[in-house]
C-alpha cells in the first residue's frame, strides 16, 4: 500500500471487489434518502473491508474511526478518504464517540470479546449497530445485547451477510417446494490452510497501542503477538475458535433454510492435531447439535485443505430425495450424478443496503440480533462441548445446559472493572 493509495489499489487491498462497490452505489442511488453517519470501531482486517464497503455509498459518511491500534488510524483514515471524498476524524478510544450526537450508527469490527459491550453501549448511546459476525463472545452477553437493543428501540444487524443474498432466498423456495424429500441431516464444513502461528514470548506492548483498552472485559494478561491482531481468533479468552469464525456462517445458512432455533443436544471432538504452535481452540473439530428430526453436523481443519462438493466451505442439506449444496454464494441440486446449478453472491452489498434501509425505516434487518443470537449460539454451545469433551443437553427455552454445571458456567465470563456491561441486563 502506497502512502496515497488510489480507489482502485484500497479495493483491491481490502478484499473488495470493484464490482461489488458498484452495485451497492447502483442500489442506493435508487433508495437514497436522509444521510447517515456511521463511526467504524476496529479497523485491521473485517473493519477495513467494511470501510470499502460503506464509504463510497451516496447519503453516507464515515465521520470517525476508532482503534486501540493508533498505527492504523492513519492509514486507514486516508484509505477512506480515498473512496469518499472526505477524511473521517480518527481516536484511539471508540468510547469518546459515543456521545457524538452527529454519529448515527457504529460498525464494530473488533475482535469476538468486544462486539457485546461496544455494542450494548452504543445501544445505551441511542445509536444503531453493524456488529460482526459472531454476534458475542459468549451466550448470555447475546442475550444482553437483545435487551439492549428492544429497552433502547435500535436496529442491530450481525455481519452474517448471506441472509441477504438473493440466492439463499431462493434456495429456501426450492427446499420448501419438497423436492428434496424429508431432510435429516446438514452437514457444514471449511477445510483450510492455515499456517502454524508458531510460538512466541511475551513482549513489551508496541508503542501507539493502548493493550489495556484492548483486553477490554478480558483477563489481564502481557501483550504477545500470538494473542493480538487476527491470532486472537484461537484464544478463548478473545475469540471463539473456527467454529464461530467461520461456521457461524454455514450454521446461519443451515438455520435460515429449515427454520430451526436451538438443539436439545450438543457433543463435540477434535482438537490441536495438526501443528504444534500457541493455538489454543482446536485446529481441528466436529461438532453435532441434535434436532427431534435433524442432526447438524460442522466439521473443520487447519491444514492440508481439501474440499467437499468441490467447495473448501459449504453447506450440504441431506433430502430423502435431493441434496442440496451451497459453497456460500450460490446452490446445487445433486440428484445422483445429475447437478443442477444456480449461480448467485454472497449477499454482502445487499447486506450493507439492508442495514442502512432499516436505520432509516426502523423495520428488522435480515440478520437481526435475535437471529445472530440464535446462530452465534450453535457456536458457543459446540465449542463449549468440544472444551469439556462433554455429551451435554440442552434446553432450546431457557438456553442453558440440563444437569451439568460446569457447561452452564460457560455461558458467560467473568468482566474485568471498568469494561462491565451495564445495570439492568440479563
Amino acid at each position: 500500500m502506497t502512502a496515497n493509495p488510489t480507489r482502485r489499489q484500497f479495493i483491491k487491498a481490502s478484499g473488495a471487489t470493484a464490482a461489488t462497490v458498484s452495485l451497492s452505489q447502483i442500489a442506493w442511488s435508487e433508495s437514497k434518502n436522509d444521510q447517515i453517519t456511521l463511526a467504524i470501531l476496529g479497523l485491521n482486517g473485517r473493519g477495513r473491508y467494511l470501510a470499502a464497503q460503506f464509504s463510497p455509498l451516496d447519503g453516507v459518511e464515515i465521520a470517525a474511526i476508532a482503534d486501540p491500534d493508533s498505527r492504523l488510524l492513519n492509514e486507514r483514515a486516508m484509505e477512506i478518504e480515498v473512496l469518499s471524498g472526505k477524511k473521517p476524524d480518527t481516536v484511539q478510544d471508540f468510547r469518546t464517540l459515543l456521545d457524538r450526537k452527529d454519529i448515527d450508527a457504529v460498525v464494530v469490527a473488533t475482535p469476538d470479546h468486544w462486539h457485546a459491550l461496544a455494542t450494548i453501549w452504543a445501544c445505551e448511546a441511542s445509536k444503531d449497530v453493524y456488529v460482526e459476525k459472531p454476534a458475542s463472545h459468549n451466550l448470555l452477553e447475546g442475550k444482553m445485547m437483545i435487551e439492549a437493543a428492544k429497552r433502547n428501540n435500535r436496529v442491530v444487524q450481525v455481519g452474517t451477510q448471506r441472509r441477504s443474498a438473493p440466492f439463499l432466498a431462493e434456495a429456501k423456495e426450492y427446499i420448501k417446494s419438497g423436492k428434496l424429500g424429508d431432510i435429516g441431516m446438514a452437514r457444514v464444513w471449511y477445510m483450510s490452510n492455515r499456517p502454524s502461528i508458531g510460538k512466541k514470548n511475551d513482549s513489551p506492548t508496541p508503542e501507539g497501542v493502548d493493550y489495556d483498552l484492548w483486553l477490554g472485559p478480558a483477563p489481564k494478561s502481557p501483550f504477545n503477538e500470538n494473542r493480538f491482531h487476527y491470532e486472537w481468533h484461537w484464544n478463548w479468552d478473545y475469540g471463539t475458535g473456527e467454529l464461530g469464525n467461520n461456521g457461524i456462517h454455514g450454521l446461519d445458512m443451515v438455520r435460515a433454510l429449515l427454520d430451526i432455533d436451538l438443539p436439545n443436544r450438543v457433543t463435540s471432538g477434535g482438537g490441536l492435531r495438526m501443528y504444534d504452535d500457541d493455538r489454543i481452540a482446536p485446529d481441528i473439530q466436529i461438532s453435532t447439535w441434535e434436532y427431534p428430526h435433524l442432526s447438524v453436523v460442522w466439521e473443520h481443519r487447519q491444514r492440508g485443505g481439501g474440499t467437499l462438493y468441490g467447495k473448501s466451505f459449504g453447506v450440504a442439506l441431506y433430502g430423502s430425495e435431493e441434496i442440496l449444496v451451497s459453497g456460500g454464494s450460490d446452490w446445487e441440486v445433486h440428484r445422483g450424478k445429475e447437478i443442477e446449478t444456480h449461480k448467485g453472491n454472497n449477499g454482502m452489498g445487499e447486506h450493507v443496503l439492508n442495514f442502512l434501509d432499516c436505520v432509516r425505516t426502523r423495520k428488522t434487518p435480515n440478520a437481526s440480533i435475535e437471529q445472530g443470537h440464535l446462530s452465534t449460539s450453535l457456536c458457543h454451545t459446540g465449542n463449549i462441548a468440544y472444551r469439556l469433551r462433554a455429551n451435554l443437553e440442552f434446553d432450546p427455552e431457557k438456553q442453558q445446559f440440563t444437569g451439568n454445571d460446569d457447561a452452564n458456567a460457560l455461558l458467560g465470563r467473568d468482566y474485568r472493572s471498568p469494561y462491565t456491561p451495564p445495570e439492568g441486563l440479563v
